[in-house]
């Protein structure tokens, strides 16, 4: 099993690329599913392990959306959640925080549309 923070339950933290690389082994296996990050290494999946082993240190979402899992799946997978992937440096660089921001609401007129 691969340690988890201390109090991670119902904490939402930031888990780096860097950390999620490490837990790519069968002996610590976390995947990232839409952004949120599950430690699986102890999971019994039913379609076998080696889906999320290979997986490892990745994300995982489109192969979680390609197989349609249950509402009991989707449940069971809270008590797995270590956290939340934070953005890489890369993303954070790549910010579009430089534009200009987009109108507040713009709002339509039948005068605006084309005649």
């Amino acid at each position: 099993s691969s340690p988890r923070p201390q109090n991670w339950r119902g904490m939402s933290r930031r888990v780096s690329s860097a950390e999620l690389a490490a837990h790519a082994t069968n002996e610590s296996c976390w995947i990232v599913i839409h952004g949120d990050v599950y430690d699986v290494t102890d999971f019994h999946h039913p379609g076998g392990n080696d889906r999320l082993f290979e997986r490892g240190g990745r994300d995982a979402s489109a192969a979680f959306d390609a197989i349609g899992h249950s509402m009991h799946a989707t449940k069971h997978m809270q008590a797995l959640r270590v956290g939340q992937l934070a953005p890489s440096p890369d993303a954070a660089a790549a910010s579009t925080s430089h534009l200009p921001p987009a109108p507040a609401s713009p709002r339509l007129t039948h005068a605006d549309l084309p005649a």
